[in-house]
């Protein structure tokens, strides 16, 4: 069975992904399955439509990705309810790549605008950039990781070849230039309301951390952020103003536990993202991390390189552990930054 075999009958068919087994022949497949569905699958799914189809993969150079594939990605194979068929756009190799998801509102404030901005360009080193091009948050994410010369992938709730939101389509074809769109529906397919929480949970699956700027209680993005919980992810969320009915989602999610996001050195500590010129660093400082830049040293490799008294270099080094700039491994210490 092929991938957009798979597809087809997932989305026209009814199927369930337990249902599948893609190394039987569609035929086999469909005479061993429930006849109702069956049957709904042969009137949706006709000649016609798998060559158009076929036509549509072909002009817009989709790559299909089944679950089965090697390609798949390991972090959405191993979260709950994993598509069984992934339509892309762009460079796919993304999709395997270390990724932050970046959710929010669809209409944010100015300081929800302003902290997604200060995030992504700080995470947008090290991280692929992963939302829901949907507008507000999701799009400020997009464009600032773009604009900082980051990667970004798209998860959409239509056919990757369907703009949504049409205001959105100069956005759209940036991010094709060197990121990639995604979606588990075939092509042509147009947005529906229940396609969003369900594409959320591809957002969720392929990020290792999701994080929330700004969001009402009830809003796609918090079910993000419960797709990630059940996947084991963690998930940060930015406090903001209790008048403010964004931030009632987001103070929500800090009062369950997630991680408050109160400036971009909760992110350093945590992925030990952080570098000299993110930081101020003093003469002291700034001369171990330069020895370390150059090759992971113990504390008396330091001690005889800069005639210090051990208890300088300690103290040094304990300073540059807290900022997140050098981590402590196998009796060496090395530069994170």
């Amino acid at each position: 069975m092929t991938p957009l075999e798979i597809a087809l009958l997932v989305h026209h068919g009814g199927f369930r992904f337990s249902e599948l087994k893609p190394h039987l022949e569609l035929e086999d497949f469909l005479e061993n399955s429930d006849p109702k569905k069956a049957q709904r699958f042969r009137k949706k799914c006709d000649e016609e439509e798998f060559e158009r189809q076929k036509f549509l993969i072909e002009k817009y150079d989709v790559k299909l990705i089944s679950f089965w594939d090697d390609s798949y990605p390991e972090s959405l194979r191993r979260s709950k309810f994993p598509p069984a068929v992934l339509f892309v756009r762009g460079d796919d190799s993304l999709l395997r790549e270390s990724c932050v998801g970046v959710v929010g509102t669809r209409r944010p404030t100015g300081y929800g605008i302003s902290v997604t901005k200060r995030f992504v360009r700080l995470l947008c080193e090290r991280f692929v950039i992963v939302s829901g091009m949907a507008l507000g948050i999701d799009s400020v994410a997009h464009r600032e990781t773009l604009k900082s010369g980051g990667k970004t992938v798209a998860v959409l709730g239509a056919g990757v070849d369907v703009i949504y939101p049409r205001s959105n389509e100069g956005l759209f074809y940036r991010i094709l230039e060197s990121g990639c769109v995604v979606s588990e529906y075939p092509m042509g397919t147009k947005p529906r309301k229940h396609h969003f929480p369900a594409r959320n949970r591809i957002i969720a699956g392929l990020s290792k951390v999701i994080i929330v700027t700004e969001a009402p209680i009830k809003s796609g993005a918090l079910i993000t952020a419960k797709f990630a919980l059940e996947n084991g992810r963690d998930v940060f969320a930015v406090p903001g103003d209790i008048d403010r009915k964004t931030s009632e989602g987001t103070n929500y999610l800090v009062r369950s536990g997630a991680y408050p996001l109160t400036d971009e050195e909760d992110l350093r500590l945590y992925f030990g993202i952080a570098s000299k010129k993110d930081l101020s660093l003093e003469p002291a400082q700034r001369t171990v991390y330069e020895y370390l830049k150059v090759s992971p040293k113990s504390v008396d490799d330091l001690v005889e390189e800069l005639e210090w008294d051990v208890s300088e270099v300690l103290r040094v080094i304990s300073e540059l552990e807290l900022m997140g700039l050098v981590e402590f491994t196998g009796g060496i210490y090395r530069t994170l930054g």
